[in-house]
């Protein structure tokens, strides 16, 4: 399956992608490497990454992802969202994982995983999708 993610940084789709300046680094095998960066309107009241916010950025890199993976002919419809908090992340730049786990014609589950700069993890998501095509108006 050739899955790329260049135009991630190019298009920047969607309004939280932005927010997060997602960036795509690089593909290992059958890993996709992000950078994502928390501005500080992304804090909680202690001055870290709020959880909610976390959980939007794990969504949107499993997302494209998935979106990709489906060659741009699926939109991802998100049935479940299952996320685990390891350790605080500070505002600022962090580093996402993201593993396709199955894509079948009616789930998709896929895995993200978010570091700290120094490769600590903080948070595990797990996404499983409903691919639906997308409607042309």
């Amino acid at each position: 399956m050739d899955i790329s993610l260049e135009w991630l940084n190019d298009n920047k789709p969607g309004a939280t992608a932005k927010f997060f300046n997602l960036e795509f680094l690089e593909r290992i095998e059958d890993v996709f490497k992000l950078k994502v960066t928390f501005p500080a309107e992304s804090a909680n009241p202690m001055n870290m990454v709020q959880g909610g916010m976390i959980a939007a950025a794990l969504d949107d890199a499993t997302a494209m992802v998935v979106i990709s993976a489906y060659d741009f002919k699926k939109s991802p419809l998100s049935t479940d969202l299952h996320v685990l908090f390891h350790r605080p992340v500070m505002i600022g730049e962090a580093f996402i994982d993201v593993k396709l786990i199955k894509l079948g014609r009616k789930i998709a589950t896929v895995e993200g995983k978010l570091f700290t700069p120094e490769n600590k993890l903080a948070a595990t998501l797990l996404h499983t999708i409903q691919p639906t095509d997308i409607k042309k108006e």
